[in-house]
């Protein structure tokens, strides 16, 4: 049997200024949904502000809320880069969230089938 497919979003735009973090979650969610592919989704730099309790002040902040539960949901993995300058602390966070370093980020990488950019 093959091994189930696996797709990683790495997203490091700022949602504040961008709308490619909420599009990221979106379709991540989508794919998600299908159950026919592992879905992650690492949030970086200033990407971690996706996080944040109060989305609605983001570029499309309504995709945060609406889309990252169904992603937990499904079992995938959300996580943040614990290199960000200021990850969103438990207390304020939107959704559980794990904190990785850069060597777990390469693994979760390098055993990705796919692995997408925003």
């Amino acid at each position: 049997m093959t091994p189930r497919p696996s797709v990683l979003f790495v997203v490091d735009s700022d949602p504040n200024s961008s709308h490619r973090p909420a599009e990221a979650t979106r379709i991540a969610a989508g794919i998600a949904a299908w159950g026919q592919a592992d879905v992650s989704i690492c949030f970086c730099g200033p990407a971690t502000a996706a996080l944040t309790s109060w989305p609605e002040d983001l570029i499309d902040g309504d995709n945060f809320e609406r889309f990252l539960p169904s992603i937990a949901k499904s079992g995938g993995l959300i996580a943040t880069s614990n290199t960000a300058a200021s990850p969103p602390s438990d207390k304020h966070a939107l959704i559980e969230h794990k904190s990785i370093d850069a060597a777990e980020l390469a693994q979760l990488s390098a055993r990705a089938t796919q692995l997408l950019r925003f």
